[in-house]
């Protein structure tokens, strides 16, 4: 079993490199001591492996990805699903399955967002988030439309305004529909703090089982078989998905999520070899 792995761009990763790193280095020890023949590269380099494990969201990496993809390799996850969870098509494909999220506006021309709800969140439409502001909270019209504003000087042109909803902000964690995890985030130890928003949790009683479910049918949506993301619980139980992430750091649970992701992996070449014969 040739497996290759190519971490993550540094610019994809802000304020999480070194975690990133870490649980795919934990993942590579996890599979040499399964005897796979395992080579980390980078998007540059020439595939050629039966399995590709990686993080990449780079265009030209994941062009290379699904090339090597329609040659017969295993990627998990694949490019079409790590594109498909890219901001505007996470949310479109979760609306067509019905996945419960928040309710949310695309539009590119600011004027659209002068009758919808505030407060409410402002988001770079396109990719994925990358620096502190391409996420915004918005009290008001003023401040939405100050968000699109900065985002447009930075060349962002399609953007989504997402209704704001009062609850506790839970992560969850998940490899296939074999491991499952979910915690309430360390706010000082996120990407950009956004979790402070929503304030401390209040603990609000939900369904484990729904939480389950409900990312599965997420990650199902858009193909996605390594994935993170965070929801929303509101004070009557209800969960609503606000994000959805191809291949996170698992940080709270690397040690468990590493050998998950290795069985996992294991599994799948397996059954794909069983599947060709």
């Amino acid at each position: 079993m040739k497996i290759a792995i190519i971490k993550r761009n540094a610019s994809d990763s802000p304020n999480m490199a070194g975690n990133d790193a870490a649980i795919l280095e934990s993942v590579a020890e996890e599979l040499k001591s399964r005897d796979a023949e395992v080579t980390v590269i980078d998007g540059h380099a020439p595939i050629d492996a039966d399995i590709i494990c990686h993080m990449t969201r780079t265009g030209s990496t994941l062009d290379k990805i699904a090339e090597a993809e329609k040659n017969g390799a295993i990627a998990i996850n694949s490019a079409a699903a790590v594109r498909r969870c890219s901001r505007i098509a996470l949310m479109q494909e979760l609306q067509k399955s019905g996945i419960p999220q928040p309710e949310f506006t695309v539009f590119e021309n600011d004027e659209a967002i002068d009758a919808l709800p505030y407060p409410a969140w402002i988001k770079r439409g396109d990719g994925w988030s990358c620096h502190k502001n391409d996420v915004c909270f918005a009290r008001n019209l003023n401040e939405a439309k100050e968000a699109v504003a900065e985002m447009k000087s930075r060349g962002i042109s399609r953007h989504v305004h997402s209704k704001h909803i009062e609850g506790d902000i839970v992560k969850f964690y998940g490899i296939g529909e074999r491991f499952f995890h979910y915690c309430y985030p360390d706010p000082d130890k996120s990407k950009f703090g956004l979790e402070k928003i929503n304030g401390a949790p209040h603990h609000y009683a939900f369904s484990m089982q729904e939480m389950r479910e409900t990312a599965f049918s997420a990650a199902k949506a858009v193909g996605v078989e390594i994935y993170g993301g965070d929801c929303i619980v509101d004070k009557n139980g209800s969960i609503y998905i606000i994000d959805l992430n191809d291949f996170p750091s698992f940080t709270a649970v690397r040690s468990k999520a590493a050998y998950e992701i290795a069985e996992h992996i294991t599994k799948r070449y397996i059954e794909e070899n069983e599947r060709r014969r």
